[in-house]
């Protein structure tokens, strides 16, 4: 599909372009990509058109499994998951011998598992819904740890609590799972007595320094709401 010329004045359009449209029925895209995006899971779907655009054949991609790729999508693949990686969702194509390979990642959309209550966690729930993510907010440990590992591509944790009960567990889950972002809000006596507790229980000083603590990115924060809005930013940086 093309606009041009008179076309673009007749569409009051700032400029023309071509666009190429990929239609294909339901039934060919693998029922494994619904399934995952369903669960909150990284995906990314891999089409190889060829040359004559007259056939599409679509595969699913996710970051740690390594299935049988055909070779004409093996980079694209490798392409996909660093996408997913870092959080990157979009649309690229790559040129392949056989034709066009399309490349549409759907990374994890964030889900602020935030540990302790107050009007902190309500202005980061608040924002997290402004930036289209999910936060759910657990008062116990066993809950926290219950939404981390149902959704662990999308996980991220903040703890607000200065309860040794709740954080300590909570925190350990995390690293030891690799969530992709670990934040704990407290002071530097709050932050030590953790870091003593969480090696104790046999975490590495590399596991401790995934800790975001002060959390928050330095913007000059002073409010709650401004709290909460250096959080999600740091959030972000970190998922990105």
């Amino acid at each position: 599909m093309a606009v041009h010329d008179d076309e673009v004045k007749e569409a009051r359009l700032t400029c023309g372009g071509q666009a190429e449209i990929l239609l294909q029925p339901l039934h060919t895209v693998p029922a494994r990509r619904w399934d995952l995006l369903s669960e909150g899971a990284d995906a990314a779907l891999i089409t190889r058109i060829d040359e004559e655009r007259t056939q599409a054949v679509s595969d699913v991609v996710t970051p740690g499994l390594q299935g049988d790729d055909p070779a004409a999508v093996v980079q694209a693949a490798e392409q996909a998951r660093q996408l997913l990686a870092r959080h990157r969702a979009g649309r690229e194509t790559r040129r392949a011998d056989t034709g066009i390979v399309l490349i549409e990642a759907c990374p994890a959309v964030p889900h602020l598992v935030i540990v302790g209550g107050g009007e902190l966690a309500e202005l980061l729930t608040t924002q997290a819904q402004v930036l289209g993510w999910q936060a759910t907010v657990a008062y116990a440990a066993a809950d926290a740890r219950t939404l981390m590992a149902d959704r662990p591509a999308a996980a991220c944790l903040i703890v607000l609590s200065h309860e040794p009960d709740l954080d300590i567990p909570a925190l350990h889950t995390a690293l030891t799972a690799r969530v992709a972002y670990v934040g704990a809000l407290g002071s530097r006596r709050t932050q030590a007595r953790r870091a003593e507790a969480l090696t104790e229980a046999g975490l590495t000083e590399e596991q401790l320094r995934r800790i975001h603590g002060p959390i928050g990115l330095d913007i000059g924060a002073r409010t709650p709401a401004e709290t909460a809005l250096a959080i999600c930013a740091e959030v972000l940086a970190a998922l990105r």
